[in-house]
């Protein structure tokens, strides 16, 4: 049996952040370079890496400038494992902030992906900026006097 001592260590979270605008383009999942207001089938693109034991702590979905499509445009925060996992579908029509619901899941390096819907695809403004804070597991930057 080993024996343990408190923890006297502490850890910065970790901040990374994604920002686009509906007329960019990056490659998706699925290897083929895509434009974000694309319309049709939902868009799903990886946007921030996490390295191996992150455990997402906090975020948010930030509409900067609403997206201007005809119809419906959604956004939602997950990754490989669950496309869902920190935000189901929210829209981004309405310029605002969307808390992402952290499930206190360490991963194993899974990106941090978004999966966008948008009704037509006539969208030629809106810009969005995803937030994640991390930890990682077993990481320190200082330690504290007992």
């Amino acid at each position: 049996m080993a024996k343990l001592r408190k923890n006297r260590t502490l850890q910065y979270p970790l901040v990374a952040e994604f920002t686009f605008n509906v007329t960019d383009s990056l490659v998706a999942t699925d290897g083929v370079e895509r434009v974000f207001n694309a319309a049709g089938a939902a868009q799903i693109f990886d946007v921030i890496g996490l390295p191996p034991l992150a455990t997402v702590i906090s975020g948010d979905v930030i509409v900067e400038t609403a997206s201007n499509d005809a119809g419906t445009a959604t956004v939602a925060v997950g990754d490989s494992v669950n496309a869902t996992r920190y935000l189901s579908a929210t829209s981004i029509k309405t310029a605002g902030r969307t808390a992402l619901v952290p499930t206190g899941f360490r991963g194993n390096g899974e990106d941090i992906r978004i999966t966008l819907a948008n009704a037509t695809g006539g969208a030629t403004a809106g810009t969005v900026t995803v937030r994640v804070l991390y930890t990682i597991q077993n990481r320190s930057n200082e330690v504290q006097v007992a």
